[in-house]
């Protein structure tokens, strides 16, 4: 069996994302070895796992850790500046110990997070077959895809094919600084350089947790692009939760993930909710403690957190900051959501679920109550948005995540060579795919 060694974001959705990988191939009887930041470790050992800290000579103690609080209390721009100067000092320290680490470790081939730019040079020079994995939107760009941090939605006309481009050029130029960094790394090993954001994905397999009908319609993805679907683990921890507190009536679940900590979104979330003939379950992830919400609206029922899966399976809505992960959980279970974006891809998230008709988003700056209020009673009243959501389920457990993404992931360390499929197979299934349209698909 192989040696596969992982790299991935610090961020708690990314880090949960290749545990479930890991899971599915040490099942398999591969061994796997993380690098990451040393605040991982712990989470990453308990998994079962062994872990090389690739910052352990070069960052602060505890500096990136601080620095993913304070993106989770940001806006859009101050978030994506946040995590800029995140990927900066982390990329040094990947660049810097992560070769001699991997050398050591005796890797068969190596996984990397689609967004960790700087992974895939430390399998290029150590020689070793990898694949990148996509724990967010995928990342790959063409003219008609709009950026995957805006609400727009998907079209062929020639001013948002013009707008797309001059975003995706907007976006090479911001990354030239961490280009930069690993490209003097790069130098150093006699590889060549990296010319675009792109040049850092694997040329050996491509793989996103996306179904193919949560993405707007693709024409330029390359053939070593593969939509596996959801990639999850089979089991997590239990988490507590009064469930003789819920009273029978309709369930609406909410939750902003594990790292924003917006607590007004929650309070809107309260009162757009409140004189509806529905139970609010408020999820705080990292937002605070559930006394600090004393005397909302309603009044929801309030936790830390909640199992999130067997809660969706009573759901008939979810509010959601747009995270893939509850999206599509969420979707497979046929739930409509209304999304609040606020930073990153879930900005692109939102804009999918309305594409698909599975559900609507509102704004998150300045957030408006009165479309709040609005939005949550169209999804909920509406039967359009759970025949949408259900058809969406379908098709989310009609793929093999995991599996799926384990199986191309053996077969390029075994061969050592590309792993394509035809993308005209993949277009031409796609219900939601069209070259003329520009207005929601009914799934």
């Amino acid at each position: 069996m192989a040696h596969l060694g992982i790299f991935c974001l610090p961020m708690p959705s990314h880090v949960s994302l290749f545990l479930a990988l890991a899971e599915t191939l040490a099942a398999r009887g591969h061994r796997i070895t993380f690098f990451g930041i040393t605040g991982n470790e712990q989470r990453i050992r308990d998994a079962g796992f062994d872990f090389r800290a690739t910052d352990a000579d070069v960052l602060p103690s505890g500096a990136l850790g601080t620095m993913i609080r304070q993106i989770g209390e940001s806006g859009p721009l101050r978030g994506m500046r946040l995590q800029g100067r995140v990927d900066e000092l982390r990329y040094e320290a990947v660049l810097r110990n992560a070769p001699g680490l991997v050398k050591a470790a005796g890797l068969d081939g190596m996984i990397v997070d689609q967004a960790e730019a700087c992974s895939g040079s430390i399998a290029e020079v150590a020689g070793l077959p990898w694949v990148s994995v996509a724990s967010g939107l995928c990342m790959n760009t063409e003219p008609c895809v709009p950026p995957l941090f805006t609400l727009w939605s998907n079209s062929t006309g020639a001013w948002p094919v013009l707008r797309n481009r001059a975003v995706h050029a907007s976006l090479e130029l911001a990354a030239i600084k961490t280009r930069s960094i690993i490209n003097r790394y790069r130098k150093s090993w006699s590889l060549p350089p990296l010319r675009r954001n792109s040049d850092a994905f694997s040329p050996f397999a491509q793989i996103a947790q996306q179904n193919r009908e949560f993405d707007f319609p693709r024409r330029q993805l390359p053939n070593c692009f593969h939509y596996a679907g959801p990639i999850r683990s089979s089991s997590r921890p239990a988490v507590a939760f009064p469930w003789q507190d819920l009273d029978g009536r309709p369930l609406i679940y909410a939750s902003l993930g594990t790292v924003n900590r917006h607590q007004h979104i929650y309070r809107a979330i309260a009162e757009s909710c409140a004189g509806l003939d529905a139970q609010l379950v408020l999820s705080l992830g990292g937002a605070g403690q559930p006394e600090e919400f004393s005397g909302l609206p309603g009044p929801p029922l309030t936790v830390a957190f909640a199992p999130q899966l067997d809660l969706l399976q009573r759901a008939t809505l979810t509010i959601t900051h747009g995270g893939l992960n509850t999206a599509l959980e969420s979707l497979a279970e046929g739930v409509p959501l209304v999304a609040i974006p606020i930073n990153f891809d879930q900005f692109g998230v939102a804009a999918r679920i309305r594409w698909t008709g599975t559900g609507e988003f509102v704004k998150a700056a300045g957030l408006n109550l009165d479309e709040l209020k609005r939005a949550v009673r169209q999804v909920l009243w509406e039967p359009r948005y759970r025949e949408n959501a259900r058809r969406m389920a379908n098709a989310v457990q009609g793929t093999r995540g995991s599996a799926q993404a384990a199986d191309i992931i053996e077969e390029v360390v075994r061969t050592g060579r590309p792993f394509n499929r035809h993308l005209e197979t993949l277009q031409s299934t796609n219900p939601c795919f069209t070259a003329k349209r520009t207005s929601s698909p009914v799934l």
